[in-house]
C-alpha cells in the first residue's frame, strides 16, 4: 500500500478554522493548495463536499477545537475464558 504525503495547510488557514469556536467539534476538510475548507458533522460528510469541488485531490482534516480528528477510548483488559479448566 502506498502512503501518500499530505501537504499541511498554512498556519493562517489552520488558525482561521480553529477560530470558529461556535463550530467546536465539527470536522473541517481542507484543500491545502487553496485553503478552501468544507465542514461536516462527520469526516465522510465533509469529504463528500470537498470531493465534489476538488475531485482527485488529497485533503487535510482537523476537528475544530481539538488536536485530533478521531480518538480512541479503551485499553487492554485481561480476558478470562468461560471454558478454562478449573482443577
Amino acid at each position: 500500500m502506498k502512503i501518500l504525503n499530505v501537504r499541511k495547510p498554512s498556519e493562517d488557514v489552520l488558525a482561521r478554522i480553529h477560530s470558529l469556536s461556535e463550530k467546536k467539534g465539527t470536522i473541517a476538510v481542507i484543500e491545502p493548495e487553496t485553503g478552501d475548507y468544507f465542514l461536516g458533522n462527520s469526516l465522510t460528510e465533509a469529504l463528500k463536499k470537498a470531493k465534489m469541488k476538488y475531485p482527485g485531490k488529497i485533503f487535510y482534516s482537523v476537528r475544530i477545537g481539538y488536536t485530533f480528528v478521531h480518538g480512541h477510548k479503551g485499553g487492554i483488559r485481561k480476558y478470562e475464558s468461560c471454558c478454562e479448566r478449573q482443577d
